[in-house]
């Protein structure tokens, strides 16, 4: 038994858990470091929370836990923090409830740790993996987290430094409300319903995250819902059912990013202002966007240049490297589908070809107001985007899939290849 053990130590000291099974509950009061060696168990017996740490400054490190209580209005957990200053690293946790519940502590650091959801539970009564309230300047890195229902949540959780996590198979990677000044850089976020669920939260920063292969009727890469002068820059958003979702969110800055083979690249709700789309590679979308209304008020481009979207149409007789006319951003395709979303199982049918054709020769509808004035002509190449990050996990994940990730890393390069070719015959005429 270890209770026994923890409630004969001091303060400060160290307790050292050797393998094997351990069918119990622990309460840490007081500041002390548990460790296990050989992946000590805890099996909490589903009957609350497996470890409660109430004492400042207390680190867990190595052990395997599982079996926390099933009752979500309890909020079990299989470590419950109610202190400040507390490590949690490389441990197991399995058959949670949530994973790690941090309640009103503060400078929680959280390393390399896995969290193992419960896949008899349906999703809407599982926890969460890690799930912060009112708590701020954390860092949570290295961890693996999946089959939960949202990987990290976030409720009045400020200043906190999210690095190099894998969430996967949950409903929403990060799951975000009422949150400010966090940052997010080299997570990879894969195969859940939404990569982010981003809510009433400003001064957030995402840098060099992979947001893919989120798919389903309401799944989207990054969502963002009143959310308010947040910076997104060099992240590779692909394969999703939509890659970027706006709603009355304002002043939002999205650049450097590479948007790729999504069904739909961009929807934007009309009630925002001064968002700034600049410097983006959109490749290989289906559509690129769906607003409501007439107009967004997104700003398209910097006083340099604008975003490099594949379906350009345009030309470059000055060899500059911009487009020489702007990009409408929606064809009378995509116009159509703004209200009739339906229409896009016919997106590639002959009909849609022929109406595209008649379109540009013989305009009969206004396309709306948003376009790039000065696309670029070739893709960017943005050396900071995770390609080769998304490619590694995917071949982990399945050789074929890997396979697949390397041929669509390599198509910004085909592009910039073949848009070199284009520019040459351009001057040649």
């Amino acid at each position: 038994m270890i209770m026994p053990v923890l409630n004969k130590a001091d303060p400060g000291d160290t307790v050292v858990v050797h393998g094997g099974e351990y069918s119990e509950s622990l309460v840490i009061d007081k500041s002390i470091t548990l460790v296990g060696k050989n992946r000590p168990w805890i099996r909490g017996g589903y009957t609350g929370h497996v470890i409660l740490v109430s004492a400042p400054g207390t680190t867990i490190e190595g052990f395997e836990i599982s079996e926390a209580g099933t009752r979500l209005s309890k909020d079990f957990a299989c470590i419950r923090v109610e202190a400040d200053s507390v490590k949690i690293r490389n441990n197991v946790i399995s058959e949670p409830l949530h994973g790690i519940y941090v309640k009103a502590g503060s400078h929680i650091t959280i390393v390399d740790n896995v969290v193992k959801g419960r896949l008899d539970l349906i999703r809407s009564d599982r926890g969460n993996g890690i799930h912060l309230w009112n708590s701020r300047h954390n860092l949570i890195r290295g961890n693996e987290i999946f089959n939960v229902r949202d990987g990290i949540y976030f409720s009045f959780a400020d200043s906190t430094t999210i690095l190099r996590n894998h969430i996967h198979h949950v409903r929403y990677g990060l799951h975000y409300m009422y949150s400010n000044a966090n940052t997010f850089t080299e997570n990879l976020f894969e195969r859940n319903v939404a990569g982010a669920a981003l809510m009433f939260s400003k001064h957030i920063v995402f840098d060099r995250n992979v947001f893919a292969r989120c798919r389903g009727f309401r799944a989207y890469g990054i969502l963002y819902k009143s959310m308010d002068e947040t910076h997104a820059m060099n992240n590779l958003i692909i394969d999703n059912s939509r890659g970027l979702f706006m709603d009355n969110s304002n002043f939002n800055t999205f650049e450097n990013n590479d948007v790729v083979d999504n069904d739909l690249a961009l929807q934007i709700l009309g009630n925002g202002e001064g968002n700034a789309i600049t410097n983006n590679n959109f490749i290989n979308n289906l559509s690129n966007l769906l607003m409501g209304g007439k107009g967004t008020g997104t700003i398209w481009a910097s006083e340099a240049n604008g975003n490099y979207w594949s379906d350009y149409r345009g030309y470059d007789l000055d060899g500059n490297g911009l487009g020489d006319v702007p990009h409408k951003i929606q064809d009378v395709f995509q116009v159509i589908e703004t209200q009739v979303p339906e229409v896009r199982f016919y997106r590639f049918s002959p009909a849609a070809e022929i109406l595209e054709v008649a379109e540009r020769t013989l305009p009969i509808l206004e396309l709306g107001t948003e376009n790039d004035p000065i696309p670029l002509f070739r893709p960017q190449t943005n050396d900071d985007v995770p390609w080769a990050r998304a490619a590694e996990i995917a071949s982990v994940s399945s050789p074929a899939a890997g396979l697949i990730f390397f041929v669509i890393a390599l198509l910004p390069f085909s592009l910039l290849i073949f848009s070199n070719w284009r520019r040459g015959r351009v001057h040649v005429r």
